[in-house]
């Protein structure tokens, strides 16, 4: 009886052994799954920061090329600040010029300006050095002194009432009184003077009052 029991004893022993065996066993084998799940998880977690670490400069140099832009944007062209300064430059010789101009406000009894423009040129003519001085209508030299008058008036001679055309003290000076077509109440003194060669051209207007 008691070597049958000591047996089964025996037996029972060895099966628990077996089994504390196989459970030793799985949990070794789970501990090596999960070692190594996280050995490769981990891995790959820190390959992503080198990943990263690498588009950093790209992005990096995207933001540079951002700020670079407007910088480059914000360049005028040589050629654009020559224009503008050649510009400015007319601009000035302009407005140098028109300050040239005299302006006499009532010089005298029945003017009410007097204007003396030192940018008026000769009209041109077709008479040679000196002018016929006929003060015939119709004539080279009538057209001509009507072209000064009306460019110191600033009137086409076409749409120009002429009252009065004739010599200022020397064949190479005349002084005309017209006005604007429509406009009778208006009145302009024009005093011209021949330039050889080159023609007529107004010296003094005046606003009859």
């Amino acid at each position: 009886m008691n070597n049958n029991r000591s047996s089964r004893h025996q037996n029972k022993e060895k099966r628990v052994n077996r089994l504390y065996n196989v459970l030793i066993a799985v949990v070794a084998v789970l501990i090596v799954f999960i070692g190594g799940s996280l050995i490769l998880g981990g891995g790959s977690d820190e390959t992503s920061p080198e990943q990263n670490t690498e588009q950093t400069p790209k992005s990096e140099n995207n933001n540079d090329t951002e700020k670079n832009t407007p910088e480059e944007n914000t360049e005028e062209p040589a050629g654009d600040e020559e224009a503008d300064e050649n510009a400015t430059d007319d601009e000035a010789t302009e407005q140098e010029e028109s300050s040239d101009v005299e302006v006499e406000e009532n010089p005298e009894p029945g003017v009410e300006s007097r204007t003396v423009d030192p940018s008026w040129e000769p009209v041109g003519t077709e008479q040679g050095e000196k002018p016929a001085a006929t003060y015939e209508k119709g004539s080279t030299d009538w057209n001509e002194m009507l072209a000064a008058v009306g460019a110191g008036v600033g009137v086409n001679p076409n749409d120009m009432t002429v009252w009065r055309l004739g010599n200022n003290g020397a064949p190479e000076k005349a002084v005309a009184t017209v006005s604007p077509k429509g406009e009778g109440s208006v009145k302009y003194r024009v005093e011209i003077e021949w330039v050889e060669n080159e023609g007529w051209k107004p010296t003094v207007v005046e606003k009859l009052s």
